[in-house]
């Protein structure tokens, strides 16, 4: 049997205030609603857009009905969802348009991942059809728990700030994991609207080079090998602009000079002494991660307010990674369509990676092995974060924190309004 699902947007955060009505209408028939009749006012506006999944080579058995499949309207980030039949199949009926078409499947054991491009619907009564072919990846053990990126009020004082932002790792695996020799950095371009030379498109399909383009610097924590364990369900904090208590002169914001907290500091890289604060005196000296690489010419280091899209990574066992970072020729590449130059991660070595989106003119950077959506970022200067989804069941069964993994940020990710180190 197909599912079918009202063609009725689910508007994205941007729009949400703006859309009071669609909202309204979407409520009303999608209760005990499953398709449209042959009466419905609409209808002749309506489109068919068909989806099938085609699963890798030896996991063809693996194909099963209830997958949740999302389109998403690129020019308002309005999205439909719809769900596959026992053929891997999901049919959507929905307005002429340019899409983006995700899906994610997950099990206890492996992800099965897939993204299209700029899929257009335009006039026409026939069926529109296309082949998804996804790819198997794996859950993550060192994952990112929070994104904090954007920034809150000074109050009581008047503007923003964004000195304060950080990023949280989370050990989501049954055994401890270590930092030691983990690498963290930001994907090109750093906000999701500014120009990707990196990736293009060829029939609804993204190509990407073969590595993910680190901007600007790549940060590696210390350590022989054990030196910074991380038990099952423990947090790593990671200050990248301020390891300072801000709280002390903003009420709204966080403290960030924690003895436990790692922070990303380089006055030799990065000068500007008002955009790049010195670390409070709590933090210790080896928790200030170590710059691997710089490739930029930036004074200051940030992450995009609106809308990274952050990697870590560790290289494979057994590869000469400090040839490879000292050899440029190797390592770094230049951009297809300019001239920044960018630090080059092999899609294999990253552990886990969040897309974030935040206009209408987003575009993916990072492969559906790492990420095969994004998340929407609604606002800034008001204190929210990106925040991952707790597993509950699994959080129960094990006794400490789980949270939801499937490689599909839309999927695990959440807006939160405050930050979780807010006190």
């Amino acid at each position: 049997m197909k599912h079918f699902i009202p063609a009725y947007p689910h508007p994205s955060p941007i729009r949400q205030f703006a859309c009071t009505a669609l909202t309204v209408l979407a409520t009303i028939f999608a209760v005990g609603c499953t398709s449209f009749s042959d009466s419905h006012p609409y209808e002749t506006d309506l489109l068919t857009l068909e989806i099938a999944s085609i699963y890798p080579a030896g996991y063809e058995s693996s194909v099963q009905s209830g997958v949740e499949v999302k389109a998403e309207e690129i020019t308002n980030g309005n999205y439909y969802i719809a769900r596959t039949d026992d053929a891997g199949r999901a049919t959507f009926r929905i307005p002429r348009g340019v899409y983006r078409i995700s899906i994610a499947d997950w099990r206890e054991d492996a992800i099965f991942n897939g993204a299209l491009e700029e899929i257009r619907l335009t006039e026409g009564n026939a069926a529109q059809r296309f082949e998804l072919p996804l790819i198997q990846s794996t859950p993550g053990t060192i994952i990112f728990k929070e994104i904090y990126c954007g920034g809150c009020p000074m109050t009581p004082a008047t503007g923003n700030l964004q000195n304060d932002q950080y990023v949280i790792l989370h050990n989501n695996a049954n055994t401890t994991q270590y930092l030691d020799g983990l690498c963290f950095g930001i994907v090109a371009p750093s906000a999701s609207a500014g120009t990707n030379n990196w990736v293009t498109t060829v029939d609804g399909q993204l190509r990407f080079q073969e590595f993910a383009p680190i901007f600007e610097c790549v940060w590696q924590f210390w350590g022989a090998g054990a030196d910074f364990p991380l038990a099952p369900g423990e947090d790593a904090v990671i200050a990248l602009r301020g390891a300072v208590d801000f709280t002390q002169d903003f009420p709204l914001s966080v403290n960030l000079n924690q003895p436990e907290y790692f922070a990303t500091f380089s006055r030799l890289h990065f000068v500007n002494e008002t955009l790049n604060l010195t670390p409070g005196d709590r933090i210790r000296p080896e928790r200030i991660l170590q710059v691997l690489k710089k490739t930029g010419t930036s004074k200051a280091y940030s992450i995009a307010i609106q809308s990274p899209a952050v990697i870590i990574f560790r290289p494979e066992t057994g590869f000469d990674f400090e040839s490879y970072v000292a050899d440029d020729s190797q390592c770094v590449a230049t951009d297809p369509g300019g001239n920044a130059k960018c630090f080059k991660v092999p899609w294999s070595w990253i552990l886990d990676g969040v897309e974030v989106f935040y206009s209408t003119r987003n575009q993916k950077r990072l492969t559906p092995e790492v990420d095969a959506g994004a998340f929407t970022f609604s606002v800034t200067y008001q204190g929210h974060t990106i925040h991952r989804k707790l597993n509950e069941t699994a959080t129960a069964a094990n006794g400490y924190p789980i949270y939801v993994d499937t490689n599909n940020s839309s999927v695990d990710f959440y807006e939160r309004s405050t930050q979780s180190l807010h006190e």
